[in-house]
């Protein structure tokens, strides 16, 4: 089933990753030869339909989407296998970001735009309760969705005892009575886990976790959003891993 990604931003990196998975480009007559110059978009495959529509009929197809003059008819997103994500004999130590109940795809977005841009290697999302790779989420990540692998699972404490037993320490975010996240080791592979923003990890899941980690905030707000405390942590482990 095809679906319908906006902005130059994702599309530019759908083109740079894996143009096949693009049916069809849509672009807005007005902005056609200042989007299909090469530079604004990148090389197009000349096998690529592209079609100029009325400025009108993306504002209709985006509704709330932000089309910036351009969209893109893509397949369904495709998940990956679960234990490719799993540490690889020789190669890189992973860094995956496990998201625990958060349903807002801006949210969502802005986590992966984030762990993305700060070398995460994979993404565990689960089946139910949890927003998935839609436009919208691919949109607000600025593509950063198209260049990680992002596996969903049915139950997600089952997940990370699998993780711990391939060698993989867990990480949970709390807001309070964990250690500051750069007196953990995250150079070792490392899964770090955050919760909804209202609820946090959820029980099960908190009980998987080896280790709990805090960001301080001597400020007057006592808490991060999800979406900041994702920048945090993996920044962290950026910078460890540097």
């Amino acid at each position: 089933m095809s679906r319908i990604v906006f902005g130059l931003h994702p599309i530019r990196e759908l083109l740079k990753r894996d143009a096949s998975r693009i049916q069809a480009l849509w672009v807005a007559q007005a902005r056609a030869d200042v989007l299909l110059d090469g530079k604004a978009l990148g090389p197009i495959p000349a096998q690529m339909a592209v079609h100029r529509v009325p400025q009108e009929q993306l504002d209709a197809l985006g509704g709330e989407h932000s089309h910036q003059g351009v969209a893109a008819v893509v397949g369904d997103y495709q998940y990956a296998n679960f234990y490719d994500l799993f540490p690889e004999e020789g190669g890189p130590a992973p860094l995956l970001l496990v998201v625990d109940g958060v349903t807002d795809p801006q949210n969502l977005g802005a986590m992966l735009r984030s762990a993305v841009a700060l070398g995460a290697t994979g993404v565990v999302l689960t089946k139910d309760r949890c927003a998935q790779i839609t436009p919208t989420v691919v949109r607000i990540s600025s593509g950063a969705s198209e260049h990680v692998r992002c596996a969903r699972v049915t139950n997600l404490a089952r997940a990370l005892r699998e993780l711990k037993d391939a060698g993989v320490w867990i990480v949970g975010t709390v807001e309070s009575g964990g250690q500051k996240p750069g007196d953990l080791d995250m150079v070792t592979p490392v899964a770090l886990v955050l919760g909804s923003e209202h609820a946090g990890m959820r029980p099960l899941v908190r009980k998987q976790c080896d280790l709990l980690a805090t960001i301080p905030t001597p400020g007057v707000i006592k808490a991060l959003n999800v979406a900041a405390a994702t920048t945090a942590v993996f920044y962290e482990a950026a910078r460890q891993r540097s």
